[in-house]
């Protein structure tokens, strides 16, 4: 299989390097997504918090979650088309609505994107501390992993784009074929009855009916989290305006038939009718792997979730620098955060900033509420940013099309998905919030809240003092797409 990357020649001398052009191919584009959503890690750190609420009905979760998701990427697909850009939602939003809304839809974007490798990074490094202990008597402490985590991160997106998606495609690989071969067992060792189907994929299985399968979304759609992540390497990608589209579309139909396959297993081999003592478990997979293939399994499956959580991180990383990078670029953020390395074509400034950001609240989350806690907590507040942004770019594409497309308008793609998109994202969003949640996941809709205040300060200070630079974000973006020249002004 192709790695989907494209050879790019020429000289990077020059004033201004620019990010590199044509690296990313559609594979390669597929894989930024499949990577970002974390397959392995995204069942693994959060089955326990999604049993505790929909019980069996996992499956269940992780289908709407992904019919959520597959409405979203239609509605990017429509966006991407006419604006391929690093700026992402910031862009979409900006020129489909206005540039305060933009600004805003960045603000709020900035509750999640940067906060992945945060989130992936906590609950992994005590899972492989606790690991390494079991297996090797080895004491290592989460926060050491955790350091070596964001130096490797560091290195390998400062080397440009090209390393981070071999790296990102080898990672996915992996994790894949040894959670898919787990699944295999499971099934084949249990069968498939009946009543595992009816547990698993009906409200039957909920101890609390819809209010408890709602809940249990909120980590089934965290889960999704960063299949929109092919929009911020639109610069860097070929023909990013159907690559972008097609694989936002792709990476979220693949990790939906994955979801399915690795949660139904995990259901069956753990036992249907045994739910509390998954949720009681601090590490089911480990429990699991040892039952079925000893402690070859609890090493192999460590190894599938350290593989998802390093490239679950680095493609986060990779999504939140270009934005950063375009934001600065059009002057809402420091002009430094544009700046590109010369030889590497990276946005090393944005690069370094996030990586350092990103080990300073990790470190401090973690010694604050312990990786767990600090994990609940985060997971809660980029769900509730993710279903603000994902809602707003879904508002902007009726918009959009009515203002510079309307020849082009279909009403399925242009309305109906949308909008019933916008509507399934509320219950999981109401589910966030009430009933109030167990300390410390009930700070984070008042940190959420804050945040938005925060960024409805700044840009009103934008309006008034810098509305140049506001309204930049909507005019400015295509100056290197090399497609301007056919773009509604």
């Amino acid at each position: 299989m192709s790695s989907g990357l494209t050879t790019v020649e020429g000289s990077t001398s020059g004033p201004e390097p620019a990010l590199r052009r044509d690296a990313v191919g559609l594979w390669g584009s597929i894989f930024q997504g499949l990577t970002h959503m974390a397959p392995a890690a995204g069942v693994m750190t959060g089955i326990g918090f999604i049993a505790a609420s929909a019980g069996s009905a996992i499956p269940l979760a992780f289908i709407l979650a992904g019919v959520i998701s597959i409405l979203i990427a239609y509605s990017i697909n429509q966006l991407a088309k006419h604006l391929p850009s690093a700026g992402g939602y910031y862009t979409y939003v900006a020129r489909g609505i206005n540039p305060t809304f933009g600004f805003m839809t960045g603000w709020i974007y900035f509750l999640y994107d940067p906060l992945i490798p945060n989130l992936c990074t906590l609950v992994v490094a005590t899972y492989v501390s606790s690991t390494l202990s079991l297996l090797f008597g080895i004491n290592v402490p989460w926060w050491l992993y955790a350091s070596v985590v964001y130096i490797g991160l560091g290195v390998i997106t400062f080397l440009g784009i090209q390393p981070s998606i071999r790296t990102a495609i080898t990672f996915t690989v992996i994790e894949v074929a040894i959670t898919m071969a787990f699944s295999v067992v499971l099934i084949s060792v249990h069968g498939i009855s009946g009543s595992d189907l009816q547990a698993n994929f009906t409200l039957s299985g909920v101890p609390t009916g819809f209010s408890g399968l709602a809940f249990g979304m909120i980590f089934a759609v965290l889960s999704y989290t960063g299949f929109e992540s092919t929009i911020p390497l639109a610069e860097e990608t070929k023909n990013p305006r159907l690559t972008v589209a097609r694989s936002a579309v792709i990476s979220v139909v693949m990790i939906l038939v994955y979801y399915v396959i690795f949660t139904f297993a995990t259901t069956v081999g753990w036992g249907t009718g045994r739910m509390p003592a998954l949720t009681a478990d601090p590490a089911p997979y480990n429990t699991m792997g040892n039952f079925y293939w000893g402690k070859l399994g609890i090493g192999l499956l460590t190894i599938a979730l350290m593989n998802s959580s390093w490239g679950c991180s680095l493609a986060g990383q990779n999504a939140v620098v270009r934005v950063l990078y375009k934001m600065g670029q059009v002057g809402v953020l420091p002009k430094a955060f544009a700046t590109v390395h010369p030889k590497y074509r990276s946005p090393h400034v944005a690069i370094i900033s996030m990586t350092a950001l990103s080990f300073v609240v990790t470190i401090g989350l973690g010694l604050w509420l312990g990786p767990i806690s600090g994990f609940g907590l985060l997971a809660t507040m980029i769900s509730i940013g993710t279903i603000l942004v994902y809602a707003l770019g879904m508002i902007a594409v009726p918009i959009f099309y009515r203002r510079e497309h309307p020849d082009e308008i279909n009403i399925f793609l242009t309305y109906v998905f949308p909008i019933v998109g916008t509507l399934m994202l509320l219950p999981v969003l109401y589910a966030s919030v009430y009933p109030p949640p167990p300390f410390p996941l009930n700070l984070a809709p008042y940190i959420d809240i804050v945040w938005i205040l925060i960024g409805i300060g700044t840009v009103i200070w934008l309006g008034r003092t810098r509305p140049q630079q506001l309204a930049a974000g909507a005019q400015a973006i295509f100056a290197d797409t090399g497609a301007a020249s056919d773009l509604p002004r």
